[in-house]
């Protein structure tokens, strides 16, 4: 052997070592992990090694450690759903919390840009370190101002870059675009139809989140004061730019989703088949329509007319979905999103309320939901070996 006799020496000293203390435990360990297959082999071998210490063996022990403080607006549970991993944390209501949560298979349909949103955080999962309680802080606000339209999901292989900063608006300072004016005698229209359409009309009414938990009577109105149109292949339902006139409902048919940005060619984004509904967002914001809706083939729709539509969310003081999408409108995961894509999110998410000390999530588990905070705090907890 050559080079310098002193690290020659080390280095024997060193081979020794390693062949007279360590390998023989390793091998042992590892020879028993390959018998047990552990699902965490790492976790598994932390704690053998500790209670089958040659000279010094303990029972191991796991504590748990604060690690992260989440509040209103804040999210968790993202890591799971894309990448299909174990929890890596442990999350707990701290008082009664107000969660939307939707699970693996709606967010897959949904939310292909928010896939590529998510990802770009994963990477700050990966180096949380476990802080001393008294360093922890609350997590970031929400952010305070609506992003204006996202920009298009980038290729599967392109590399994750951040999203450019646009100059942000304002948000509403009212749901509706004007106030609205109820008589007290105004009487909702009622459109003749079949008790099998009526029948039909209730069930997709009760699929929707914008009208779902009106009371019986209230469902009885609105489904009286939907119309009947007839649209063939080809017709546009609505056209990105024109002003919202009515709330659609499909009966029967498919449609297609464009949206088109500036002179490029438009965009397929979503479609729709039975029971799909569209339009609300006009309706609720008096914004001009975000896409254009196409037939595929003829189609049977049902339209709720925008007047009525507002009064009948005053008079029955069912105004929760376009909370809800105000609500995530202020989450900054989410700034990236259309408002049409952020609807869609608000739709499938569903509200659960947790009292206090509940777990929420376990770490290791495995997990098929997201959550998103609307009220309230959580904390985050990691397992620590200890002995």
């Amino acid at each position: 052997m050559s080079g310098d006799p002193q690290n020659n020496e080390k280095s024997l000293l060193a081979k020794r070592y390693l062949e007279g203390t360590v390998v023989p435990v390793l091998t042992q360990a590892l020879t028993q992990m390959c018998i047990t297959e552990p699902d965490d082999p790492f976790t598994w071998l932390a704690q053998w090694l500790v209670e089958n210490h040659p000279t010094k063996p303990s029972k191991a022990e796991w504590a748990e450690s604060l690690v992260l403080k989440l509040q209103q607006g804040n999210f968790f549970g993202e890591i799971a759903l894309l990448s299909g991993k174990p929890r890596q944390a442990t999350v707990r209501a701290v008082g009664q919390v107000t969660l939307l949560v939707i699970g693996r298979d709606a967010f897959q349909r949904l939310c292909g840009n928010l896939f590529e949103i998510l990802r770009r955080n994963m990477s700050a999962y990966s180096t949380m370190e476990l802080p001393e309680e008294e360093t922890l802080k609350p997590a970031e606000e929400p952010a305070k101002e609506e992003e204006e339209a996202a920009e298009e999901p980038e290729e599967e292989e392109a590399p994750v870059e951040e999203a450019p900063k646009r100059a942000p608006r304002g948000r509403r300072t009212n749901v509706f675009v004007e106030a609205v004016e109820l008589d007290d005698n105004w009487v909702p229209p009622q459109y003749e139809k079949e008790d099998a359409e009526a029948k039909r009309l209730e069930e997709y009414i009760g699929k929707t989140a914008l009208l779902a938990y009106l009371d019986d009577s209230a469902k009885k109105t609105v489904i009286g004061a939907f119309q009947k149109k007839v649209c063939s292949k080809d017709d546009a339902v609505i056209t990105q730019g024109e002003d919202g006139d009515y709330y659609y409902i499909l009966d029967s048919g498919h449609t297609d989703v464009f949206i088109k940005k500036g002179d490029d060619p438009e965009i397929k984004v979503f479609e729709y088949s039975a029971g799909g509904a569209f339009g609300e967002l006009a309706l609720l914001h008096g914004e001009p329509r975000l896409a254009t809706v196409r037939c595929t083939e003829d189609c049977v729709l049902w339209a709720l007319d925008r007047d009525t539509f507002r009064k009948i969310m005053m008079s029955t003081g069912k105004q929760d979905m376009s909370q809800r999408v105000e609500f995530l409108s202020k989450v900054s995961l989410l700034e990236e999103l259309m408002p049409f894509e952020r609807f869609r999110l608000a739709e499938a998410m569903e509200l659960r309320k947790v009292e206090d000390g509940t777990e929420i999530v376990k770490e290791g588990e495995s997990g098929s939901e997201f959550f998103i905070i609307q009220s309230g705090n959580c904390h985050c907890f990691k397992k620590t070996l200890k002995f």
